[in-house]
């Protein structure tokens, strides 16, 4: 989807054709409402009236009305049955549509997009957000036109008995529209700030379930948790505010409302007294004014919460109008052969990142990223994996731009092995099929076996049928990260990225782990970001950065023994070996 197209997305069209069945359903189901209010008409004629005035009731007429009256009845039933099934089941579709569209959407974007927000905010979007916009679809939607038909039906009755007591009605609704137009004013405004206190306080909460252990380990739970203490007052503080100012002017409304009712019966009862209106008429006004008002005052505050949910849909609108990676339709595949950066400048909001890196990362080789912390290695990995487009220059990878290629052709040509794990909430075996989609049990297995982690696996309770903890939590930091490394020999990716990946590793598993790699890497092209030099020795090429730049090139050897960033980390590092604490 072009940004263009992105930015004219509406929820009302979304798969027009739904949303107007589920309009028309709702209307058609809705109109035997107004005849079973309008039949009120024919008891007041029929029954009442002759009560009141002492004549005689014409129950051969009652009892006709009374049959058409359960025929009416059971054809309200029967739409609406219709009527309500086919709303949850439409809202439903568009709901899963849209959240499937906002997982491809996301998929498009850059790095910067999620960066730029806080952990619990694309998730909001997709959860609370989205629900918010199928309970408008599923609820909101039906109820709103209930509340227009029977009132437009009723109105269309009353206006031809007394236009006169029916102009206090409409004019008793336009005063009190001007405070309902306050209402959603003041939940647009003060609804953002809710939601965005929503999605803090989410973020927060999250932020707390993953650090537990860090925060008990320096008594920082409960209260003790500052940041979350502060999202939690700030969350009651807004819902407070959206409740009770949103609440005031709909309490007006709908105050207003009662008013302008009762003073049409006091009108009435004055035209009677001056001979302009009838006992019938006025009784009818009586009764069905207030079934004329009611659905008025659900449809006012069922306005306001649709406003309400105008808010959330704006924040999906607010991810479909982000700018995605452009990729250019029918460009032929990316082929192995070298990776090459020429000139590349990258910067991070205002904060420069790569400064003109220019270097060939060959082909079935070896190449160390190494330099300190901010240095820029990661952004390199990052941007051969195009999760952001350079800002000037170009990468190439056989000859050919990385910018413009299709992100899931390119992908399919990396594979990633970082410091950090995240094992998913599902089986082993799942989690190592991440790395190749529809790969048997047998291929699962033996990707294991070279990852050095098929004999523990073996020995969880059922196997690779096990159902990990979410994030691996179960398992310890040697354990995922073999799990990783199985992941990315099962992948069996042209290029692959390591980021220090031993370093959660421990000493007495760190030489089956280096089989492991030796397995992993055996004849693909490496990019190796280095903490720890002594991984590193026999890399083919080590490229040292600095403040963006690359300072330092050559192997190990060679750089060790001049003077510049590389030999001085290395003599650090020499050092830091013979550490202990002093007594």
């Amino acid at each position: 989807m072009k940004a263009e197209q992105a930015k004219k997305w509406s929820l009302f069209r979304e798969q027009p054709r739904a949303l107007l069945s589920i309009f028309a359903g709702n209307f058609i189901s809705n109109l035997p409402r107004g005849m079973f209010t309008g039949g009120i008409y024919v008891i007041i004629l029929y029954l009442s009236v002759p009560l009141l005035t002492g004549g005689s009731v014409d129950f051969r007429n009652l009892w006709l009305f009374t049959g058409l009256y359960a025929a009416v009845f059971l054809v309200y039933f029967l739409l609406s049955l219709w009527g309500h099934t086919n709303s949850f089941v439409k809202s439903y579709r568009i709901s899963t549509s849209l959240r499937l569209k906002l997982g491809e959407k996301l998929r498009k974007l850059p790095l910067g997009f999620f960066k730029a927000k806080d952990p619990g905010d694309v998730t909001s979007r997709i959860l609370h957000d989205v629900t918010k916009a199928e309970n408008t679809l599923s609820h909101q939607l039906p109820d709103i036109v209930s509340a227009i038909v029977v009132p437009f039906l009723l109105g269309a009755f009353l206006v031809v008995i007394d236009a006169s007591l029916f102009g206090i009605i409409v004019g008793t609704i336009a005063v009190a529209s001007v405070f309902l137009l306050v209402a959603s004013r003041i939940v647009a405004r003060l609804g953002e700030k809710h939601i965005a206190s929503i999605t803090s306080t989410s973020s927060r909460l999250l932020e707390y379930a993953s650090t537990l252990r860090l925060l008990k380990a320096y008594n920082m739970t409960g209260e003790h948790f500052d940041s979350l203490k502060q999202a939690m007052l700030e969350l009651k503080k807004q819902s407070f505010r959206v409740e009770v100012f949103t609440g005031i002017p709909v309490q007006v409304f709908l105050l207003i409302l009662d008013v302008g009712y009762l003073l049409m019966l006091l009108v009435g009862a004055w035209m009677i007294t001056a001979g302009g209106l009838g006992v019938v008429n006025y009784l009818t006004y009586a009764i069905l004014g207030y079934y004329f008002f009611a659905p008025v005052k659900n449809l006012g505050i069922m306005l306001v919460e649709l406003r309400y949910a105008m808010v959330s849909t704006a924040r999906i609108e607010e991810v479909f109008s982000a700018v995605e990676l452009p990729e250019e339709a029918g460009r032929k595949p990316l082929q192995a052969g070298d990776i090459e950066f020429r000139n590349v400048h990258f910067r991070y909001l205002d904060t420069p990142v790569l400064q003109g890196v220019s270097c060939i990362i060959p082909e079935r080789k070896m190449t160390a990223l190494v330099g300190p912390s901010g240095s820029g290695k990661t952004t390199m990995v990052n941007l051969v994996s195009r999760f952001w487009d350079v800002d000037k220059g170009d990468i190439l990878i056989g000859g050919r731009p990385v910018k413009g290629c299709e992100t899931e052709q390119l992908l399919q040509n990396v594979a990633m092995v970082f410091q950090d794990v995240y094992l998913f909430n599902d089986t082993v075996a799942n989690n190592i099929r991440v790395g190749r989609k529809g790969a048997s049990l047998d291929g699962i297995k033996e990707a294991a076996r070279q990852a050095c982690c098929h004999g523990f696996i073996e020995a969880l309770p059922q196997g690779y049928d096990t159902v990990l903890a979410e994030g691996g939590a179960s398992l310890s930091g040697g354990e995922k990260q073999r799990i990783s490394i199985a992941r990315a020999i099962l992948k069996d990716a042209p290029i692959v990225m390591l980021d220090e990946a031993t370093a959660s590793l421990d000493p007495e598993n760190e030489a089956d782990i280096q089989a492991a790699f030796d397995n992993l890497v055996r004849s693909k092209t490496v990019i190796v970001i280095a903490h720890r030099f002594q991984t590193i020795l026999n890399a083919d090429q080590i490229l040292v950065l600095e403040k963006g730049r690359i300072v330092q090139r050559g192997r190990h050897e060679e750089l060790v023994h001049q003077e510049g960033l590389y030999a001085r980390f290395w003599q650090e590092q020499q050092r830091a070996r013979g550490w202990k604490m002093r007594a």
